[in-house]
């Protein structure tokens, strides 16, 4: 990041008085905030009397301001939550975009970076993070992690992919930067956030889709501006995305507290009762739901992926231990094992057909196909592969083939150019007119 362009001074900041009260002011203050050269915290990004080496100095700058964007941004999750929090952290990004073009994902890396880092410290036992002095454990403070884990991925910094490198000390210099910018930044960003009356996503006039979208907000995404979807239906606001977005979270969020549940069941046990099948066999189905839950609700949820089949194997070792001396019920339970995976396969191929399967699902029935044709082709051709694969669901899919070309035709008729929706006419089958 080159910070030259943003170190200007401009307007005067506003009077405590002037606080912005909704959420889009106070993004636009923030970022007032970043660009001017006299205003503390990000003027005095460096601690009293630290030095850096003209090759570590913008990395350094680049770790400071960019953790003090993602303190803001935490202390606003604290008041309104984490979903609010990230549309306003995409409505400050865009913002910067509008400022100096490109700049906005940059800022947003250097946030996610510092996301990720405070989120390795949370993961990284004590002991791993601890030395001991005198005979006594001393715990690293989380700047010091912070500063370390900034200089070996940040692609500024000089010691970027070297672990085990020589810090010649900027790694304290910057842990002390850290800790002066936090000291400094809580004053000044607390009442600047208890000034935001409520969050109110009305405020926002733009937004930006997620990476990796749950399932609400990828209907949401599916119909907007979209010639497929009735004209009412291609209407999305920002209120509706982060109603969309609420709605994801809660249901990860839900699935996170039954794993939670099902972990303290499965450790609490410290014998196998004589009658074990009923027992595991229920832990092992109740898991399995959670898991197909898990790839109904989309999103960012890899972890909680690898959470829940973790739990699972233990579960299986626990079977499989108990039959240890049974080759054939082994054999079986393998065999059911192979099945369960096929099936998941089959019926979760993508995100359409996962949504589809929900009890809850996002896609009523009249926007199943538009829903279907407004992906990408490489998952169009996985659903029809796994629909094709499925005798049971050819009627499915030759209902999906007929009413897309009727679809289409109408839509063409209304005068809409459709992307690429040949080759997917295509990869659906059946006559195309």
């Amino acid at each position: 990041m080159d910070w030259k362009f943003w170190n200007k001074t401009s307007s005067p900041a506003p009077a405590e008085s002037e606080r912005p009260t909704d959420t889009y002011e106070a993004s636009g203050h923030l970022l007032g905030m970043l660009m001017r050269a006299d205003t503390p915290p990000f003027s005095n990004w460096k601690a009293h009397d630290v030095v850096f080496a003209p090759n570590v100095e913008n990395a350094a700058q680049s770790a400071t301001k960019g953790y003090l964007l993602a303190l803001w941004f935490w202390v606003f999750a604290e008041k309104h939550g984490v979903v609010a929090a990230r549309m306003a952290r995409d409505t400050f990004c865009l913002l910067a975009d509008d400022v100096q073009p490109s700049t906005g994902e940059v800022l947003d890396n250097l946030i996610e970076l510092e996301n990720r880092l405070v989120q390795s410290f949370d993961a990284t036992p004590i002991e791993q993070r601890s030395f001991v002095q005198s005979g006594q454990t001393v715990a690293l403070p989380m700047e010091f992690f912070l500063a370390t884990g900034f200089l070996l991925q940040s692609p500024d910094s000089p010691y970027c992919g070297r672990p085990g490198v020589d810090f010649e000390g900027n790694d304290i210099k910057l842990a002390g930067c850290l800790r002066s910018a936090t000291e400094q930044a809580l004053p000044i960003f607390k009442p600047m956030i208890q000034a935001i009356q409520g969050f109110d996503a009305r405020t926002l006039p733009r937004w930006k889709w997620s990476a990796t979208p749950g399932a609400r907000e990828r209907h949401l995404q599916r119909r907007y501006n979209n010639p497929l979807f009735p004209l009412h239906r291609q209407v999305v606001t920002s209120s509706d995305v982060y109603e969309a977005r609420v709605a994801d979270y809660e249901a990860l969020a839900h699935i996170r507290n039954e794993l939670a549940e099902l972990a303290r069941e499965f450790y609490g046990l410290t014998e196998l009762p004589a009658d074990w099948h009923p027992l595991l066999n229920g832990l092992r189905e109740r898991l399995d739901q959670l898991e197909d839950h898990r790839l109904m609700a989309g999103g960012e949820n890899e972890l909680l992926g690898g959470a829940i089949a973790e739990l699972r194997g233990k579960v299986m070792d626990v079977w499989r231990s108990a039959l240890h001396n049974n080759a054939r019920h082994l054999a079986t339970l393998e065999q059911a094992e192979s099945v369960q995976r096929e099936r998941r396969t089959a019926l979760f191929a993508t995100d359409w057909m996962r949504q589809l399967r929900s009890h809850s699902s996002p896609i009523p029935p009249q926007e199943v196909v538009a829903a279907l044709l407004s992906d990408p082709p490489a998952e169009i051709e996985r659903a029809v592969a796994a629909l094709q694969a499925e005798p049971q669901l050819h009627n499915t899919l030759e209902n999906c083939r007929s009413y897309a070309h009727r679809l289409v035709e109408e839509v063409r008729a209304g005068g809409h150019a459709l992307l690429d929706i040949d080759g997917k006419l295509r990869i659906l089958g059946g006559e195309h007119s």
